[in-house]
């Protein structure tokens, strides 16, 4: 048989996928959440192969198990579990098989199992919050060293001849470690996805979708032929970074719309639960019973369930494109569990309250991961622009300073001789040194830019266009900072000559 084949595959330690804490809590609520119907122990496994965590294939593992090799559940769930590389999940097939063999109600040693899971996910993402805000700082500290070394590499040129290989390597180098602090924060942040595939989302992530393919690529074209037209530098940048700002508003409006969503949600479940309970009526009768004034952010969307539900459109339909189109990945997969619950005899009200703990606690999180994430976006927004500043502030002097050299050089070839050999280095650049230098500084500017925008994203965790933003932001500031750093450098220098 084609299953029994496939087996040996679940005999290794490494077939089987890692296990997070997240993926925990979810499959012990939608596993809690279906054993309230008061299914058979053998439904309650076949139904837990098939959620959407990596924890389904440990329990599809039992099944093969059970189905074919003849075990029983407890001797199938201590087998896989000796198996497991994920400790959690190692220790919960452990202590499952021993309430399977005491004969403990399942349903009640889930929902045991569950609340105390919440507990482990908060401290396990808690614990990389605080790893977050320890990286996050440091992120700081290296883009300020790469800003440095150009800065020092544009001095030095002013003393000693210019090496652009030299320049080049060292530029390299600090963009990779900038690229690497970056990629740091993406590894520590918690790992979650809170935002459905934009096709398939809310409207507004459909519409910054849309402008996504035609604005991103539009501004970067148009940044570069308006250098190329001979538009000065901090122009080009303000007039892209403008074109590229209504992506990143509709993504921002976007996300935050969707954190309202899910807030709501989790008093949306225990209502809509309650009330279908306390009025014995079906979901769709008690949604036309309860009051949608409470959830202002939702109830456009559950209107829309509502119509499909009393056009008499599949339910299961209904419900899955309710969370599909709140734009919400957790809404999106707590709405199957909730729907596929109650559809199989469980309690409206048990079921609702289930996943609204669930839900509760996962916006919680995900409130302090926004509080982290808006101080460090402000913090690194701010730092870019004194980088900025500081980098078109240093090749300003030198190419102000080099313009007064040049006016003091003797113009004729025996006073030039009689010069100090050594006073001839200083300060003299030609038109090409002083071009590649302003390349570099651009090229920096921008480089650390991205970077920047990337760590605040991966930070943030949410709707990934909104990086349009944080770019965009970051670029009109550097093109404000090529704007007005020049002329002052010009007046401070004419003033103290």
């Amino acid at each position: 048989m084609s299953s029994s084949k496939s087996l040996p595959k679940h005999a290794s330690k490494n077939s089987f996928k890692l296990v997070t804490a997240f993926d925990m809590f979810y499959q012990l609520t939608y596993m809690s959440a279906m054993a309230a119907a008061g299914i058979s122990r053998a439904k309650i496994f076949e139904i837990a192969a098939q959620s959407k965590s990596n924890a389904a294939e440990y329990f599809a593992a039992v099944n093969t198990l059970v189905d074919e090799f003849r075990y029983d559940y407890a001797e199938a769930c201590r087998s896989i579990g000796l198996q497991s590389k994920s400790e959690n999940m190692k220790t919960f097939l452990l202590r499952l098989s021993d309430a399977l063999r005491s004969g403990e109600p399942l349903a009640e040693y889930l929902a045991r199992e569950a609340s105390v899971t919440s507990e482990d996910y908060e401290n396990s993402y808690e614990r990389d919050l605080e790893g977050l805000k320890q990286w996050s700082n440091a992120f700081s500290s290296l883009v300020m060293s790469v800003s440095l070394i150009i800065i020092i590499q544009i001095v030095s040129a002013m003393i000693y001849s210019l090496n652009p290989t030299m320049m080049m390597g060292l530029v390299i180098t600090g963009v990779f470690v900038a690229a690497f602090g970056a990629w740091i924060i993406m590894r520590s942040a918690p790992k979650e996805i809170m935002i459905v595939p934009a096709a398939q989302g809310s409207a507004e992530q459909q519409k910054a979708l849309s402008l996504s393919r035609m604005l991103i690529p539009g501004s970067i074209v148009l940044g570069v032929v308006l250098a190329a037209i001979g538009l000065p530098t901090s122009w080009s940048m303000m007039i892209s970074a403008a074109v590229l700002l209504p992506v990143g508003y509709i993504s921002m409006q976007s996300d935050k719309l969707v954190t309202k969503k899910d807030i709501e949600f989790s008093t949306f479940l225990r209502s809509l639960g309650g009330m279908a309970t306390s009025s014995g009526t079906t979901l769709k009768q008690a949604l036309t019973k309860i009051d949608l004034s409470s959830f202002p952010t939702l109830e456009p969307d559950i209107d829309r369930l509502s119509t499909r539900l009393r056009a008499l459109v599949e339910p299961t339909i209904c419900w899955h494109k309710f969370g599909l189109e709140s734009g919400s990945r957790l809404i999106s997969e707590v709405s199957d569990i909730f729907y596929g619950a109650v559809k199989i005899g469980g309690d409206p009200e048990r079921v609702g309250y289930l996943c609204s703990l669930f839900t509760a606690k996962t916006t919680q999180l995900r409130s302090k991961r926004r509080l982290t994430a808006g101080t460090f976006s402000g913090l690194a927004t701010v730092m870019q622009a004194v980088v900025t500043g500081l980098m078109i502030f240093v090749l300003s002097i030198v190419t102000n300073f080099a313009g007064m050299v040049e006016q003091l050089m003797p113009k004729n070839t025996d006073a030039l001789g009689s010069a100090p050999a050594a006073s001839l280095t200083i300060g003299q650049f030609s038109p090409g040194d002083l071009q590649f230098l302003g390349a570099l500084t651009l090229s920096m500017v921008l480089v650390l830019g991205i970077v920047s925008a990337a760590a605040m994203i991966f930070c943030d965790g949410g709707y990934k266009l909104k990086v349009t933003l944080y770019l965009a932001m970051i670029i009109f500031i550097s093109g404000v900072c090529f704007l007005v750093v020049p002329p002052m450098v010009a007046g401070i220098l004419s003033g103290a000559a």
